[in-house]
């Protein structure tokens, strides 16, 4: 079964606490965290003081920082709290993808490589033998509320099936645009991770959206 991840950028950020409470009561242990720099992708999100504070309160809860950013190298110690850091084929590194995997592992922290819609397992075959997560993009990353593109599905039957074959240590997870007509297809399509976000934040009761997710 996959495991849901909330994106809790998604959630009522003002009660950031009895969000991740809520989430707990209903068998949650692992969060989706969005850092953005505004040059990656034009929007901004959640950063490291929001990390570092969910990690004090909730030390057991396995945090992915998703971190939609160019040249990440020089920041990644700020982010060291979280339990992954997944960075993006697509962004600009000067350093080189090596030295900032190196610098993510440097700060214990495991290392996830993020694809969009216009990558191919080809793009990062190269970097596979470092990667702990590879986290495909079914939007255009940056803004929630998107609708799931189909083109997605070609690519997370590729890289899941390469994983199974070559890596079956990597984790894999989707994310953008989950929805009821499609999360039942990416659980049988074998996603280790779904990322969800108004379709659990939308609804008041949690308990309710975890069974009926579970019955699919």
């Amino acid at each position: 079964m996959s495991k849901i991840t909330p994106s809790i950028y998604i959630c009522d950020t003002t009660k950031f606490y009895d969000e991740i409470l809520k989430l707990k009561e209903v068998g949650i242990d692992w969060l989706h965290l969005d850092v953005m720099d505004g040059h990656f992708v034009p929007n901004y999100a959640l950063g490291p003081k929001h990390l570092d504070d969910i990690k004090k309160h909730f030390p057991e809860i396995t945090i992915d920082a998703h971190v939609m950013a160019n040249e990440l190298e020089k920041n990644v110690v700020q982010l060291k709290n979280a339990d992954y850091i997944t960075f993006h084929i697509n962004s600009i590194q000067s350093k080189g993808f090596e030295s900032l995997i190196s610098e993510i592992e440097k700060n214990n922290c495991k290392v996830g490589i993020a694809i969009c819609l216009d990558n191919t397992i080809e793009d990062i075959k190269p970097l596979l033998h470092k990667v702990d997560l590879i986290t495909i993009m079914s939007i255009k990353p940056g803004f929630g509320g998107q609708k799931f593109e189909d083109a997605a599905w070609n690519i997370i039957s590729d890289v899941v099936n390469y994983c199974h074959k070559y890596h079956p240590n990597i984790k894999t997870q989707i994310d953008g645009g989950v929805r009821w007509n499609n999360i039942k297809k990416l659980i049988d399509k074998k996603v280790d991770l779904i990322v969800v976000g108004s379709l659990l934040f939308g609804e008041s009761d949690y308990k309710k959206v975890m069974k009926k997710i579970e019955n699919l």
